[in-house]
């Protein structure tokens, strides 16, 4: 039975991602900061908050006790704060920032050691071109530094397959803080979960875009 890591299990892709691989049969160690948020069925739950780092390391050192190599690591947290960069507090800027750049670095850091010798890490990013917008300056500068992230994560540690998933607008809770109307083609969290999943699943590596 495959093992699973989920970070960020309490929000729409991290939610999707759990019900899908519970009923697929694998094991799934689910890390939150909203546990009571996390669906029903996961084999281990842990709680983290990327403004403590010492519970990322935690949650690492917990999950660490309940596996014995995971096949499958996906980073599904984020957060974005849409205002205008000079009108963006330190505080806005340092929430984007952590959920979505220094999150994966703190994961990678304390966690890349969870997975298999050929296990796989995923993390949600986005098509950065689509969102250097107005009002999304730290968002688009955080999922820009993503990317050279995994890249440089690829080529340290070859021996793992690395993934940024890039999908347009998704239908989560994400939308209530963005300025604008969710597009009608936009993903449910569900399609995105099982993309991942195949993705997986065929052995690729390399970014995925939906």
């Amino acid at each position: 039975m495959p093992d699973a890591v989920i970070w960020g299990a309490s929000g729409g892709i991290g939610r999707a991602l759990v019900a899908l691989l519970k009923n697929e049969g694998w094991r799934v160690l689910a890390a939150a900061r909203r546990e009571e948020a996390v669906p029903e069925g996961t084999d281990f739950n842990c709680f983290f908050d990327l403004q403590r780092p010492d519970t990322v390391r935690d949650a690492a050192m917990f999950i660490a006790q309940q596996t014995d190599g995971a096949d499958l690591m996906v980073y599904a947290a984020g957060a974005i704060v849409a205002a205008p960069i000079d009108t963006l507090s330190p505080q806005d800027w340092s929430q984007v920032l952590s959920a979505n750049l220094t999150g994966p670095y703190l994961v990678a850091h304390y966690a890349l050691n969870l997975l298999r010798e050929d296990g796989h890490a995923v993390f949600i990013g986005a098509y950065v071109d689509r969102v250097t917008l107005p009002k999304f300056g730290a968002y688009a500068a955080a999922k820009a530094g993503l990317e050279t992230l995994v890249s440089v994560l690829q080529k340290e540690h070859r021996r793992l397959r690395f993934t940024v998933v890039r999908p347009p607008a998704v239908a989560t809770s994400f939308w209530d803080n963005v300025p604008f109307n969710l597009p009608k083609n936009a993903l449910t969290a569900e399609a995105v979960a099982q993309a991942i999943v195949e993705h997986h699943r065929n052995g690729s590596k390399g970014p995925l875009e939906l």
